[in-house]
């Protein structure tokens, strides 16, 4: 972000060019999905270090990591909607590869699975 010069100034308020504003507001949120995106990977450092012979089936089978992860918490795309704040057709666009996720929902998935995000998109 360039350096923001402020158009006018009052002692209680300051004037800026919406593009700056708008780089600000892009900044901050960048900053919270981070803030998001860490605190789940610190959470859930040591989660599901183990593997089972169905998830291995899984995988030899090439069914995403996203699949996998929510089907051994066993919840239903519908379940994992209300569960991590995220609409269910995301979670199935998600899921079928047609989006890749946001950083938020991804960063809101991974919560509600007890994963990493990194582990999630495996």
């Amino acid at each position: 972000m360039n350096h923001i010069a402020p158009l006018s100034e009052t002692p209680e308020t300051i004037t800026l060019n919406r593009s700056d504003w708008e780089a600000i507001l892009d900044r901050l949120e960048d900053r919270s999905d981070l803030d998001a995106i860490r605190r789940s990977e610190q959470t859930n450092a040591h989660a599901h270090a183990y593997t089972d012979a169905e998830t291995q089936r899984m995988v030899l089978d090439d069914v995403s990591a996203f699949i996998i992860w929510r089907e051994r918490a066993g919840l239903t795309q519908k379940a994992l909607a209300a569960a991590s704040g995220v609409s269910q057709s995301y979670v199935d666009e998600i899921e079928a590869g047609k989006k890749r996720g946001s950083t938020s929902a991804l960063a809101k998935i991974a919560k509600t699975l007890g994963v990493s995000i990194e582990r999630l998109l495996d």
